[in-house]
């Protein structure tokens, strides 16, 4: 829920369509599938309003919010409701220097409260402001922005909420990151940088047949210099395959993830999740999953060192301006959660 407007096909071989990249730039992607559905981590498209439409230059702008937050049902953190809600609004300009090179800037900002019950705090930030161009080589974008890691990160979740996940925040939503994607027929890829954290990220998919298979790779060096210098190191592998058959998709997901540390403990993570989707109606989906970690931890607080726990959850779209969704987690050994929210796009 932190990211910006995503919307990158899966099936490029299918008819195209129009939707908006990671840059919020419009260009041809697929209708047959879309990595917002195959990934947990990525925004789905916003709906976009054009205000500005020339030979030269054109502009698109966007609202929306997500409103809502977890029942929690074990209390494990003296809590009841975990509250999540955000308002954003944003806008995206690109001016055609050629008929193949494009000026790309944009942005969004956002008014976010979250908080457990009654103990909740707002804040206003921006959570995008990025300029770049678009060519034949691909959309590249500098500046505060979710690149290629935090898409493909979760490729292979289908999980309305609460399913696996390896974490690399230093590679995924960043305030001075380079990223580049480039579409082929069939296929995606991308690279990303965060100088202050030199930390890196490659990520993409590609399509054979029915089945779509993506991931990424990411490394982090958290040295000396670094913004949060804690001289560690820190490596991440997911890899994810989706297979779109009629109403069903089929998915499942694997990720790695290792920290090495000279003065702190060495932590290593690695997980699982097998999923089924099920497209009920034009408006309804329901999906069901399975994940389990495991923890090698040299030194931890944590009660218990692998975890595994199932999801059950749906999403149903009233309109073009209003999708409602759920997703219970349970079984696992944390904290049950029932996950209650509601998609706004203007």
């Amino acid at each position: 829920m932190k990211k910006l407007a995503v919307a990158i096909a899966m099936i490029l071989s299918a008819p195209a369509i129009a939707e908006t990249n990671n840059a919020g730039v419009v260009t041809e992607q697929s209708s047959a599938a879309n990595i917002s559905e195959l990934s947990s981590t990525a925004d789905k498209p916003n709906n976009l309003y054009d205000f500005i439409e020339n030979d030269k230059l054109s502009g698109v702008a966007y609202s929306g919010a997500e409103l809502g937050g977890n029942v929690l049902f074990d209390d494990q953190n003296n809590s009841n409701f975990e509250h999540t809600y955000m308002f954003k609004v944003g806008a995206d300009l690109s001016y055609a220097v050629t008929e193949s090179f494009s000026l790309l800037i944009g942005g969004e900002a956002r008014y976010e409260w979250a908080g457990y019950d009654k103990k909740v705090e707002s804040v206003n930030y921006v959570d995008r402001f990025v300029f770049g161009a678009q060519s034949v080589a691909g959309v590249t974008t500098f500046g505060k922005q979710c690149g290629i890691a935090d898409v493909y990160l979760g490729f292979g979740d289908i999980s309305k909420e609460h399913g696996i996940g390896a974490e690399a925040d230093e590679a995924t939503c960043t305030d001075e990151q380079l990223n580049h994607h480039y579409f082929g027929e069939n296929f995606d890829i991308g690279a990303a940088w965060e100088h202050s954290n030199d930390a890196w990220a490659v990520g993409g998919s590609t399509t054979v047949g029915p089945v779509v298979i993506g991931g990424t790779y990411v490394d982090i060096s958290k040295g000396e210099n670094s913004t949060a210098a804690q001289d560690r190191s820190e490596k991440v592998y997911t890899v994810g395959a989706v297979a779109v058959l009629d109403k069903f998709n089929f998915a499942a997901k694997y990720d790695f993830a290792d920290v090495e540390a000279i003065s702190a403990n060495n932590e290593e993570t690695k997980g699982y999740a097998l999923g089924i989707a099920y497209q009920a109606t034009m408006n309804l989906s329901i999906s069901s999953t399975y994940n389990s970690e495991d923890y090698n931890f040299t030194e931890s607080s944590r009660s218990y060192m692998e975890d595994d726990w199932f999801t059950l959850g749906a999403s149903y779209r009233l309109n073009e301006h209003l999708e409602f969704v759920t997703d219970y987690k349970f079984a696992s050994e944390d904290d049950d959660k029932l996950f209650l929210r509601a998609n706004v796009s203007l």
